[in-house]
């Protein structure tokens, strides 16, 4: 398949792995969540090469099983606003759960009945459990879904609710609020925000700041408490950033930046 016959698939389950080669005990490199694009550039022995489709045109190329993917894509109208979601075989709250949605899965809505929207052919979801994309754009706070987060376990290439890195953090909580961001912690660095002073003290900061080590980021919460997925914690944990300091200068060195969030 040449570059010219790829093909835009989706990903029809609430989250699969994108694999650094065609094995399912190979590295993981991200997670992409239900509904995602996945441009397709070979499919040999159930296993699809391709990458992630996302707005920063930088989707990280990898291995999916052909399996967890769908084509004819549908566009999506709504995407999922809360961490689980679940999904009701009737409009009806007391009806069977036949599967959960994670948090920025991509959904099309095909009819409605009462406070339940029907998607696609999976079953029902309540309406307070979605938002369209003009939606997640009003008065957004991305640190607020952030927060959300706190305690999840922290999973190496994770992305979804289920488990997240520290970069995932940050790019779940943004696109939550219809700002895509970069996978990666250095591009991150490079493409958010405004660089603001690094005072020695670690005064200045704000809610919604982005600090940076090298490999490693989170988000402040307010003036002093960091937010982040860490594997010291193993976990999504707040702490003083005092204290995060202290630690990760001993495995990553410095802080290398500190962005504003705008």
């Amino acid at each position: 398949m040449s570059a010219s016959d790829t093909i835009a698939y989706q990903v029809r389950v609430p989250v699969v792995c994108v694999y650094k080669t065609p094995a399912q005990d190979s590295r993981v490199e991200t997670q992409i969540l239900f509904g995602c694009g996945f441009e397709v550039f070979e499919i040999k022995d159930g296993w699809a090469q391709g990458r992630e489709i996302v707005k920063t045109d930088d989707g990280y190329e990898g291995y999916v099983p052909m399996s967890a993917l769908v084509t004819p894509a549908v566009s999506p109208t709504h995407q999922i606003s809360v961490l689980r979601a679940p999904v009701f075989s009737k409009s009806d709250l007391k009806s069977q759960i036949l599967q959960f949605l994670l948090l920025n899965s991509q959904v099309s809505v095909e009819d409605e009945d009462g406070d339940y929207h029907h998607v696609q052919d999976l079953g029902w979801v309540h309406e307070n459990h979605l938002l369209t994309h003009e939606q997640a754009r009003v008065d957004a706070d991305f640190v607020e879904i952030a927060e959300l987060h706190f305690g999840l376990p922290y999973v190496w290439g994770g992305t979804s609710s289920e488990g997240l890195d520290c970069s995932g953090l940050v790019q779940s909580s943004l696109r939550a609020v219809g700002r895509d961001a970069p996978r990666d912690t250095h591009e991150q660095e490079k493409a958010l925000g405004r660089s603001v002073p690094i005072h020695e003290d670690l005064s200045g900061l704000a809610r919604g700041d982005l600090v940076f080590w090298k490999g490693h980021v989170g988000i402040m919460g307010d003036a002093n408490m960091l937010l982040h997925a860490n594997a010291y914690h193993m976990s999504v944990a707040i702490e003083p950033l005092q204290d995060a300091v202290a630690r990760i200068s001993h495995s990553a060195g410095p802080i290398t930046s500190i962005k504003r969030m705008d």
